[in-house]
């Protein structure tokens, strides 16, 4: 019986190559010479600062070029109280690095190395996944494979703090693993599950949000669950989900949301009004609050970091921007279809470079090297964003129907999972697109990279036999 677990386990020797060409793509772009990341936008100090450790340029190469060096420096310790699955995650980086670096300084490739390393395991998850199509298929979609998920789109946040580098990695692998539930629920399964969807919802607020899909999807399991142990473990992992998400949601400063609250309420929603003031009364504002109109949090004569602030949250706040989206719903509606007509264009965000300085290319440039999915994406969003309408209609209408006609399994289990990150990415892009005024292409990621995976999903289904049948199919193999 032993034998036989391993060799469930063990990748076959097409997975092995495909395994082994996804870390050397890995490989060349994170951690030889010429190795790439993000720049900082100031957001890795959320991250860096409760182990005071700074990058050696002080942040005077924020937006315009990748920093990979960093030093612990007590003069910039900073406790945000901003709650990230990414600390624990950087916390793991710089004890590597104090380790077996010896050298004072933290290369961010320990960060790159901790996240490749959850990257690797979604890649060889979905690997495994692809083994009741036939050889053919399996060829095809294990290429697609490379191509969609090695892009530096989303390759790059590997060498970055950001923590939306936990919710890709995190993010990605619960999905996959949840296939694997619905066709059958082992302990093993059900408990890596519990911590990728765990570290997924509390690595930023929008995540925690639409962490209501894992949790919907865990829960049950409570009662339905074949053995006490799968129901005992199913119940630790919807509460530590559920204190999680309340913890990284409601745990935030009152600075944190106000800032991309205001930047929503001033530089965007009042901005293109025509009825200014009228709109800011029912968001909770004055007639005094015109004069910040056209304004961002991070303008130079913003009030967002003055006392101000404490009065704006005080004074408005998410609901009420919920309620007046509610009452103009054709407002709501125009920023819905300008952020999928021009800021879903930027996946990459044009201002942060993936370069070091030392590179000698020009500030803020952006590498082409595994990059043609993105550069794909952003054309077709750019020359048909109606697309992803369309894609929708066939995931909520199309993929029941077509459940109904076949009760494979091993498709089934496919469909609901492409049916339930469809749910996920619509709830990251609404959130993206409706609470910021600021970044939104960049903060458009989860969007994009659950929208990559339901993508790869339906085509994994749409080549699976009628009676394929993963169990059988993983011993076989």
């Amino acid at each position: 019986m032993r034998l036989q677990a391993k060799e469930k386990l063990a990748p076959t020797w097409t997975e092995g190559i495909f395994l082994l060409v996804c870390g050397g793509i890995l490989l060349v772009q994170l951690f030889l010479p010429g190795f790439i990341g993000i720049a900082d936008n100031n957001d890795f100090p959320k991250v860096t600062g409760p182990f005071c450790v700074i990058g050696v340029d002080h942040s005077a190469d924020i937006f315009v070029y990748f920093q990979p060096d960093y030093v612990h420096d007590s003069r910039f310790c900073y406790r945000p109280g901003i709650p990230s699955s990414e600390i624990p995650l950087a916390w793991l980086a710089f004890q590597a690095a104090w380790l077996f670096q010896h050298s004072g300084h933290i290369d961010i490739r320990w960060m790159g190395a901790i996240h490749a390393l959850i990257f690797l395991s979604f890649f060889y998850a979905l690997l495994r996944l692809l083994r009741p199509l036939k050889a053919a298929a399996r060829l095809v979609l294990s290429v697609a494979a490379l191509w969609i998920f090695t892009d530096v789109s989303i390759v790059s946040y590997c060498n970055t703090f950001f923590m939306d580098a936990a919710g890709i990695f995190f993010g990605l692998l619960a999905a996959v693993l949840a296939v694997y539930l619905i066709v059958e629920v082992r302990v093993v399964t059900l408990a890596l599950f519990g911590l990728a969807a765990i570290g997924f919802v509390t690595s930023k607020g929008p995540n925690a949000v639409v962490g209501v899909v894992p949790l919907a999807f865990v829960t049950p399991l409570i009662w339905r669950g074949t053995t006490k142990t799968i129901r005992d473990l199913a119940s630790w992992i919807s509460a530590a989900m559920l204190v999680g998400m309340l913890w990284t949601f409601l745990a935030p400063p009152n600075w944190y949301q106000g800032q991309p609250r205001f930047s929503l309420v001033f530089f965007r929603i009042a901005k293109q009004s025509a009825t200014p003031a009228k709109d800011l009364h029912e968001l909770g504002l004055g007639d005094a609050d015109l004069r910040y109109v056209g304004m961002t949090a991070y303008s130079p004569d913003s009030p967002m970091f003055t006392s101000w602030s404490d009065v704006f949250c005080a004074r408005t706040s998410y609901s009420r921007v919920l309620a007046f989206y509610l009452h103009h719903p054709a407002t709501m509606l125009s920023f819905l279809w300008y952020d999928l007509s021009v800021s879903s264009r930027e996946r990459r965000q044009y201002t942060l470079s993936n370069f070091q300085r030392s590179a000698g290319r020009p500030a803020g440039a952006l590498t082409q090297r595994f990059a043609w999915w993105s550069n794909l994406r952003a054309w077709l969003f750019a020359h048909w964003p109606a697309h992803m309408l369309i894609w929708y209609a066939f995931v909520f209408v199309g993929m029941p129907l077509l459940m109904l006609r076949n009760a494979s399994p091993y498709r089934r289990a496919i469909a609901w999972t492409v049916i339930g990150i469809s749910v996920m990415a619509a709830g990251e892009f609404g959130i993206a697109s409706l609470s910021d005024a600021c970044e939104t292409g960049r903060h458009l990621i989860m969007f994009h990279v659950f929208t990559d995976l339901a993508m790869f999903l339906s085509l994994a289904f749409a080549a699976a036999p009628e009676n394929s049948d993963y169990r059988r199919s993983s011993r076989a193999r």
